[in-house]
């Protein structure tokens, strides 16, 4: 049984930048010998891993520290 996906406003401009940003951060992972999280089992370990790792690819890509936003979240 396939999930429903919510509806996003996928003319806005920004939501359009998004798509494109995990697009090219894919290519870009899969060039360099990466798994995406959709290579693994739903919920598995491994899929975790690739979603922690593509989280911190784009957190870099948009020049964000995220060892200080863990810290910062640790501190509230």
């Amino acid at each position: 049984m396939a999930r429903k996906l919510p509806e996003y406003p996928d003319k806005h401009p920004l939501w359009a930048e998004a798509r494109a940003l995990e697009a090219s951060i894919r290519v870009i992972r899969r060039a360099q010998g990466k798994k995406n999280p959709e290579d693994f089992p739903p919920g598995s370990p491994e899929c975790a891993a690739a979603m922690e790792e593509f989280v911190r690819d784009v957190c870099r890509v948009l020049q964000i520290d995220i060892d200080v936003l863990d810290k910062d979240a640790g501190e509230a």
